[in-house]
């Protein structure tokens, strides 16, 4: 049996260091500033297990976020504006790094009309190949079958003829 002694300094113990590892996940970052969220919103978070921004990203030390709101901070203590930050960023990783496609051109065109047309155009393809594939119905009925009807139906009448009506065949 345990002391209540050798319980109390466990408990303690383990305590101190439940708490030193929530202190160190839950401490902010210092560089995490309205200007850095303002402009990490309109950049993607892009870790790949996360579909967040740099600004609102919530995982703990992101591999990605972190780095990218330091230098948004130091750029920012530049002096350089909100533009010029995403611009440096997009000159730099691609168009990707948006959060957001961007509004001018045919961008917003394509990704809205886009999808329409191309399921538009699928429809119009199956149905063009459904048609042109199509087979015609086979005649119910043929001319020469028409003779093996009347011999199947002339033997069905014989056989009518000889049965009695018990139900079995008749006996001669």
């Amino acid at each position: 049996m345990r002391s209540p002694r050798q319980f109390s300094i466990k408990f303690v113990l383990a305590l101190a260091g439940s708490l030193g590892v929530i202190y160190a996940q839950a401490a902010p970052e210092s560089f995490l500033t309205p200007d850095v969220v303002r402009v990490g919103t309109r950049l993607a978070c892009r870790c790949g297990t996360c579909r967040n921004t740099v600004g609102d990203c919530a995982m703990l030390h992101c591999g990605y976020c972190s780095p990218k709101r330091e230098r948004i901070y130091d750029m920012k203590q530049q002096g350089q504006s909100d533009d010029q930050i995403v611009n440096t960023f997009v000159k730099e990783d691609g168009i990707v790094t948006l959060a957001s496609p961007p509004s001018e051109g045919l961008g917003p065109i394509v990704t809205w009309v886009g999808p329409g047309i191309a399921l538009f155009l699928g429809f119009g393809i199956y149905s063009w190949y459904v048609r042109r594939n199509q087979q015609k119905a086979p005649a119910v009925l043929m001319p020469a079958d028409q003779a093996v009807l009347d011999r199947f139906s002339a033997q069905i009448d014989r056989e009518m003829d000889d049965t009695p009506l018990s139900g079995g065949p008749s006996k001669k």
